[in-house]
């Protein structure tokens, strides 16, 4: 399924104008109003440098290139603890004006990004099963109940708020049970609803990480951030401003009685590497808040593109690969040292679009994230300490991991561990399983008798939408 996220930019201002704009940080007193401004140009996201001596407000960094917060070529202000700047449209005088100043870190032109699942296959869900035990799933995992085996003290992610970045979710979904709202849109607050997902792929992933029957985490918190339209396709300055209403969000529920902590999941990839977009989940990295990334299915290293450039060895993301139900490395599935481990990729049956227990079965990275998504909350809401940091769940998923479970007959790139993520329990007994009833056996089977057969999109190498 493609989508598109452009880096939104600035206001396009007139040559004039840029020429009066200072070429290092000042603080004019007012607005240099002589000269009109000029709309046009492309679109560009700025965001500015966190570690200046002095870090600049973004109306002293507006009012530079004469705009204000209030101008119609102001797409997005971005204003949390952990990042700032702005989105809009602009031409080539401000581009190299904004450039020269010392306290603006990044000036980003417009980059695609993508959704990355690739393919409908007909099977039942069998991920839960293998994050849970130390053997294969045995058997045709479509022929019977699945098992999963958990430690329940943390109630599977109680008090944990995950967010979803992605197209929306269909909150009415009945395995969602009440626990699934959206929060932000950038269609506006009048499209925050039960119909808000029209293009299938946030609900899918949502279901994998906290719906009842199909998710790890059955008790935390699903918060839809909507920034991939029905077409899959979006502006990355539309997910900046998603990452800046989730930090502000994050910052508000420390204060709630149990709250446990948040977790952004993102289940799509750049063409390549995008400064602005990795210091923003950095920052967000940084402020607190847990990061799973999908690794990418072009078969290519996992460092060639963002956000999975920050995985692994690289940065404080967790990157996700794929497998198949015998454990080995899907032929799409991005490798290499910006992977931190594999999940179930392949033949994942989750939550749909059209319907309160509609369901479908997808496969590719997108489908991984999320088994690791719902293992940070599960772990999260058992431990005080992995909740207050990322790096210790990074460093926690990677040492409970299976080792040497993934086998692969193709190329991968150099640096992988081949690291098969676990709840840590790897299906010890006297731990409590979650087995399906015949009731619910019924409820899927009848659900798979009227799972939607849309056509879905895969992504080739060139990152181009393709139908399937």
């Amino acid at each position: 399924m493609k989508s598109f996220i452009l880096l939104t930019g600035f206001v396009a201002l007139g040559s004039s104008i840029c020429a009066l704009a200072a070429p290092r940080p000042y603080f004019p007193s007012k607005r240099n109003t002589t000269v009109g401004h000029q709309s046009g140009g492309e679109q560009y996201v700025v965001l500015f440098d966190a570690d200046h001596p002095a870090p600049p407000g973004v109306v002293d960094v507006l009012d530079r290139v004469g705009l204000s917060p209030e101008h119609p070529d102001i797409d997005y202000i971005f204003d949390n603890t952990a990042f700032r700047g702005f989105a809009g449209s602009m031409k080539n005088h401000c581009i190299t004006a904004l450039n020269a100043m010392t306290d603006v870190k990044y000036v980003e032109k417009t980059v695609q990004i993508s959704s990355l699942n690739t393919q409908q296959l007909p099977n039942v869900p069998w991920g839960l099963e293998r994050i849970s035990q130390q053997s294969k799933v045995s058997g045709d995992p479509s022929a019977s109940a699945f098992k999963y085996t958990f430690d329940d003290a943390g109630n599977l992610g109680k008090g944990v708020d995950i967010y979803i970045l992605d197209s929306g979710l269909n909150i009415g979904h009945q395995a969602f049970g009440g626990r699934a709202r959206n929060g932000f849109s950038f269609q506006k607050d009048d499209d925050l609803n039960a119909n808000t997902d029209q293009d299938g792929h946030g609900t899918h992933t949502a279901g994998t990480a906290a719906a009842n029957l199909f998710g790890v985490a059955s008790g935390a918190n699903l918060i839809g951030v909507k920034v991939l339209g029905a077409d899959g396709s979006g502006l990355s300055s539309d997910t900046l401003k998603g990452l800046d209403y989730l930090v502000q969000q994050h910052d508000q529920r420390k204060s709630s009685p149990g709250f446990v902590g948040s977790i952004a999941s993102m289940s799509w990839g750049l063409t390549s590497t995008s400064p602005s977009v990795e210091q923003s989940i950095n920052s967000a990295i940084k402020a607190g808040v847990h990061v799973s990334v999908a690794a990418g299915n072009q078969a290519q290293d996992a460092c060639l593109t963002s956000p999975s450039s920050i995985g692994g060895t690289k940065g404080g993301a967790v990157s996700v690969g794929s497998v198949d139900n015998q454990d080995r490395i899907s032929k799409f599935s991005n490798t290499g040292n910006c992977v931190d481990v594999y999940a179930p990729g392949e033949d994942i049956m989750s939550t749909w679009i059209g319907g309160s227990n509609a369901v479908n079965l997808l496969s590719g990275t997108s489908m991984a994230c999320p088994h690791v998504t719902g293992l940070m909350a599960y772990l999260m809401a058992k431990n005080q300490t992995l909740a207050g940091s990322p790096a210790a769940m990074k460093t926690f998923l990677a040492s409970t991991a299976l080792g040497q479970a993934v086998s692969t007959n193709r190329k991968i790139t150099k640096g992988d561990l081949g690291l098969l993520v676990n709840n840590g329990f790897a299906g010890q007994p006297g731990k409590r399983s979650l087995e399906v009833s015949k009731e619910e056996e019924e409820i899927l089977k009848m659900a798979m008798d009227r799972a939607l057969r849309v056509p879905h999109y895969a992504v080739n190498d060139k990152m181009t939408a393709l139908r399937y």
